[in-house]
């Protein structure tokens, strides 16, 4: 484990990522102990305090779990890397598929106040547009439009978005989603929407809306086009 100590984004933040990458590419297996916060402190040259916040953040999320006088180990449940919460790269993986996109627009824009509104930003705050067709392998699935605060992830505005999440970049700057609120209602099909996922006018497609957070930090807000005829959203409730 390597981190850096000039990056803006603390420690024990970095910390929680590296781990949770070794839990999403199986280097940390289910069930698994991970080493203790003496060790880790000794190996990463950090303090006990700094290991153990990371810890607790990962095992109040249920990524990890302790057992009493055992130590901590890897859970069962909440293993993805955005726990309870994924992106369309990362649902695509897990699909055995390539998830891919092409950029239509990456643009820094004023909002209007109702953007504003839904970000919870002021009128003189920056934000990046980003327009792109979402695919997998090279089939295209939706049309997704993002706006995301500039202040947040100044990066985005020049990363290449073809095959880069922004949930990830968001989630580097320090700025990992945690929760969303999601309108989705059935439409048909425009003659613009047409042209972009190749179907016919007045086709079925779904529209979804969402505000995503990080914590109390409203991250991002979308619309995405989905088409029915090759995409369906499945939602799991436990009761």
């Amino acid at each position: 484990m390597k981190l850096d100590e000039n990056s803006p984004i603390p420690l024990y933040y970095q910390l929680e990522n590296l781990i949770r990458e070794k839990i999403e590419n199986g280097t940390f297996k289910v069930d698994e102990k991970i080493e203790s916060e003496r060790k880790l402190s000794e190996k990463l040259n950090l303090s006990r305090m700094t290991i153990s916040k990371a810890i607790n953040n990962l095992v109040e999320e249920g990524i990890l779990y302790r057992k009493r006088g055992q130590g901590t180990f890897v859970s069962k449940h909440k293993v993805d890397f955005f726990p309870g919460l994924k992106g369309f790269t990362q649902i695509i993986k897990d699909k055995g598929m390539t998830p891919s996109s092409k950029v239509i627009t990456q643009d820094l824009i004023t909002p209007d106040k109702d953007l504003c509104k839904k970000l919870n930003i002021s009128e003189n705050d920056k934000v990046i547009f980003t327009e792109r067709l979402r695919l997998a392998d090279n089939q295209i699935i939706n049309l997704e439009k993002s706006y995301v605060p500039y202040s947040l992830c100044p990066n985005l505005l020049d990363t290449d978005l073809t095959s880069e999440s922004i949930y990830k970049l968001l989630s580097s700057n320090g700025y990992r989603p945690t929760k969303s609120k999601e309108k989705i209602q059935a439409i048909l099909c425009d003659e613009d929407l047409s042209k972009l996922l190749k179907i016919n006018i007045n086709d079925p497609i779904l529209k979804r809306k969402r505000i995503t957070n990080s914590k109390d930090t409203v991250i991002e807000y979308t619309f995405n086009y989905y088409r029915a005829d090759i995409y369906d959203m499945v939602i799991t409730i436990d009761i």
